[in-house]
């Protein structure tokens, strides 16, 4: 009962407030409220009107870089006094909630460094394993350098919001990495079991894949686009052939599904996750996916599903 009560408090307790919505000067009224005379001055500001609600809430700035230059300088007093004064002159406390932002603002530079030092972690430890160390750990964990920050990303912060102040209210600046091998392994995975459950709930298929397939799907991360290239990858190399091998029929209702990767090398496909990793894919054409019905004999058979089935030429939905 506990649990679900502080379940329940952090879902009511949860702002986001997308700030791409807020690149104009006059939609500052939207953030805090009309101020009196103006339409819309009963309705309240986005933001005041649920921080009235829950003074202790946790509110999400989403791409923060977007937003325009007079909302930040609201910010100013909202980070630093923890209140804020809406459209009809109200001075609303918050000094208990947490405000949290998003931005891609030196994304570029922090991937590219970030690929840098798992490459270099990965040398270490290719290093320590070759003079037989005993003590030798295998850590994907790795850390961006103090130097790094004031030298390359500061500047780069400092240039955009133009403004000391603003970033000196910020407590702690949380950057997200490329993601390592087995990271994108669990997105791989977590995408497989979405489609899964979904097929199961709808139509009694049951999915089932190897790991070699994990392995090949992982191969179609893009350092720039994160978790969506997995995402994606999926969808265009796996969900596609399932709809279409759906709409022509091919699927029995309550049939079991695998899917396997065609004329596969275990070896070439750890080595293509390896790469996969840093965000550089492998040489040469791809491993190709197939799926495969599973017969009562336990036997496999292939399914043959009928061209075109180009990622570029066709779309389904499962």
């Amino acid at each position: 009962l506990i649990n679900l009560s502080y379940i329940l408090v952090l879902t009511e307790g949860f702002i986001r407030l997308d700030m791409s919505e807020f690149q104009e000067k006059h939609e500052v009224a939207k953030f805090i409220g009309s101020p009196p005379g103006y339409v819309g001055h009963e309705e309240g500001g986005q933001l005041t009107k649920k921080l009235k609600q829950c003074p202790n809430a946790v509110v999400l700035f989403d791409e923060v870089d977007k937003a325009h230059p007079d909302v930040l300088t609201i910010m100013l007093q909202l980070f630093d006094e923890g209140r804020l004064t809406d459209g009809k002159g109200k001075t609303i406390e918050c000094k208990d909630a947490i405000f949290i932002m998003t931005s891609n603002v030196a994304s570029d530079e922090i991937a590219q460094h970030g690929l840098q030092l798992r490459q270099e972690a990965q040398e270490i430890s290719k290093k320590r394993i070759a003079e037989n160390l005993d003590d030798v750990q295998i850590s994907e964990k790795i850390t961006i350098s103090k130097r790094f920050k004031e030298n390359v990303i500061r500047p780069i912060l400092k240039s955009h919001f133009r403004r000391d102040e603003f970033l000196g209210r910020i407590n702690e600046i949380v950057y997200f990495l490329p993601f390592c091998h087995s990271e994108l392994i669990q997105l791989v995975s977590k995408e497989l079991t979405f489609w899964a459950k979904k097929a199961k709930q709808r139509h009694s298929i049951t999915l089932q894949w190897d790991r070699e397939v994990m392995d090949v799907l992982v191969d179609g991360y893009n350092l720039h686009y994160g978790a969506r290239s997995i995402k994606h990858e999926v969808e265009r190399r796996v969900v596609n052939q399932l709809a279409a091998a759906y709409e022509q029929d091919l699927l029995p209702r309550g049939c079991t599904l695998r899917i396997t990767v065609e004329d596969s090398d275990k070896k070439i496909l750890k080595d293509r996750g390896d790469r996969s990793s840093s965000g550089v894919g492998g040489e040469g054409k791809p491993p190709r996916i197939r799926l495969e019905i599973i017969e009562m004999d336990s036997k496999s058979r292939k399914l043959d599903i009928r061209a075109p089935l180009q990622p570029e030429d066709s779309a389904y939905s499962l």
